[in-house]
């Protein structure tokens, strides 16, 4: 589904934007994001539970600009083995892919020149992103942890600040560091000022696209 959708860029902008100018679809398909979210996060926790792990709360918090849930694993970083940690943070992404199954199907036995495939074709494209854009590994998103994880370090953003910090004053001051780990801090700090550059030249693009449509 995933595949099938960005296939088609141009069909998945234009669904978007056909999206965006039809309240009586926007309004239910934002619902049904505001739940997606909610699954999102008693995902986390299920698959937690799976692997021993101890939810210490669930509930409900301001997050600008609506109220979303949110789930509290309080041994998540001593789950035993690195496959348990990884499942749990991918489980809300996963869920958010599988919640879109049924707008998928739908579409996929609609006639090209059925007039609401082209809004449906918006929602399953903004669905994706949405549970795409978690995986994406920075910080506090799940595909930061699972990145984190993969390497084996709890803290790799805030400890490639330091190392970066230290790396300004010379050589030397980094020789304490394995190899290993200088070239892990390197690349993630050339791969995190990339996708922040990336999300900023996308998200100025789509706007500029949206006014001048």
């Amino acid at each position: 589904m995933t595949a099938v959708v960005l296939a088609d860029p141009g069909a998945a902008w234009d669904g978007t934007v056909e999206l965006l100018t039809r309240p009586l679809l926007l309004v239910p398909f934002a619902v049904f994001l505001w739940f997606s979210v909610c699954a999102h996060e008693l995902a986390h926790g299920v698959a937690a539970r799976h692997y021993g792990g101890v939810v210490t709360e669930i509930g409900l918090r301001w997050r600008f600009p609506a109220m979303m849930m949110y789930c509290t694993v309080g041994n998540y970083l001593f789950l035993k083995g690195r496959r348990a940690k990884l499942v749990v943070a991918a489980a809300g992404a996963h869920v958010n892919l599988l919640l879109l199954l049924p707008l998928g199907l739908w579409w996929a036995f609609l006639d090209p020149s059925d007039p609401v495939r082209a809004p449906l074709t918006g929602m399953l494209f903004v669905g994706i992103v949405q549970a795409l854009s978690n995986l994406v590994p920075l910080p506090p998103l799940d595909g930061y942890r699972m990145l984190g994880h993969a390497l084996g370090t709890a803290n790799l953003a805030p400890e490639t600040a330091a190392y970066l910090k230290l790396r300004r004053r010379g050589r030397d001051a980094v020789a304490a560091y394995p190899p290993r780990a200088r070239r892990i801090h390197t690349a993630y700090a050339v791969t995190a000022v990339a996708l922040v550059l990336l999300a900023v030249a996308g998200s100025v693009t789509a706007v500029a696209l949206l006014v001048m449509r």
